[in-house]
């Protein structure tokens, strides 16, 4: 065990070990899987698995790949679990029921662990995975033959909080930090999972309208972010609602509606500080281009939120021995905050 985390690595291996070893690891902790490499005898991996909230929690890193889930497989195994994926990297190819679907970077899907099932990873693959109890989704109106090998975005609209929740899971596992909904994990996973199937049925439930409510102002937000006449106003009249209702929408979000607009823009000014194409741009047409219309609001914020000036920044990022040859003549103070983390 590591930080918690039963680990297996294939990394100090012999060539024709590292299958087996997979395959025992992978059958004592999650279930007897059959497997084959497309006869690539250079097989890698990496599994990290622990328990996050009562339920069991992994992240793999592993080569090009199948496994198959046999009814023979199954019969010796009495675990009743269905298994939930967020891929990070790679292309992943699930079939069950007679269904098949690819799952790209930010998606995620689920397969039924008693039934037979092909994984078929083309490409070397990044996955959270976690293994939901059957009976943390046996709910009124969720049918879980049909729920399985569906593909959910875990970028936007209802299907995001349940990636997100998993990725997040995974990680205060591996670094040792607090476990997001802690003994709740498992019925969390399994309500974003609910929210997420009645959103694609078109069943409209208030977390998942918010949800969406929430992408589309950000969305209108993003889009429209370099106009300085942007505000409250104006975000709710495009988007169909009262002021008041943007804010009771983004009411337990880490900042403000209004704190999140100018955040986004002053991180956009300091990709274009950061950029050499734009060295010929001065700071205060960088600035306006971006929404803001007064020079001193700009420098303010850029320094309270940045820590140093926009020009000292732009010193910083694109020549910092020049930032301190001019900061050892007197020429520029370099902020003490930055002195100190470096």
């Amino acid at each position: 065990m590591q930080n918690n985390l039963a680990v297996v690595s294939t990394a100090d291996v012999a060539p024709g070990e590292r299958l087996g070893l997979w395959g025992d690891f992978v059958g004592r902790h999650i279930g007897p899987l059959q497997a084959d490499t497309f006869g690539d005898p250079q097989f890698e991996g990496r599994l990290e698995l622990g328990e996050s909230g009562g339920v069991s929690v992994a992240h793999i890193v592993v080569s090009r790949h199948r496994v198959q889930r046999t009814p023979g497989l199954i019969r010796r195994d009495s675990r009743d679990y269905v298994k939930l994926v967020a891929q990070i990297e790679g292309a992943a190819c699930f079939e069950q029921n007679g269904r098949k679907v690819v799952l790209a970077p930010g998606e995620w899907s689920l397969y039924d662990m008693t039934q037979p099932y092909t994984v078929s990873n083309p490409e070397p693959i990044n996955q959270v995975i976690m293994l939901l109890p059957r009976e943390q989704l046996v709910r009124p109106g969720l049918d879980l033959d049909r729920l399985v090998v569906r593909r959910f975005s875990g970028r936007a609209g209802a299907g995001r909080p349940a990636y997100q929740l998993l990725v997040a899971a995974f990680a205060a596992l591996r670094d040792g930090g607090p476990e997001p909904g802690n003994d709740d994990l498992a019925e969390m996973i399994a309500s974003h999972v609910e929210l997420a199937v009645l959103d694609r049925s078109g069943t409209p439930t208030d977390a998942s309208l918010r949800e969406l409510t929430r992408d589309r102002v950000k969305r209108y937000i993003d889009a429209n972010l370099d106009d300085p006449l942007l505000s409250l106003d104006r975000v709710a009249a495009a988007i169909g609602c009262s002021k008041r209702y943007l804010h009771k929408l983004f009411d337990g979000e880490a900042e403000t509606l209004n704190a999140y607009i100018w955040q986004t823009r002053l991180e956009r000014i300091r990709q274009d500080l950061a950029d050499p194409a734009l060295k010929d741009s001065s700071i205060t047409e960088i600035a306006f281009s971006r929404g803001f219309s007064s020079s001193t609001h700009f420098s303010r914020s850029f320094r309270e939120s940045c820590g140093v000036s926009p020009r000292a920044y732009r010193l910083l990022t694109q020549g910092p021995s020049l930032f301190w040859h001019r900061a050892a003549r007197g020429k520029l103070r370099p902020d003490a905050r930055m002195v100190a983390a470096e």
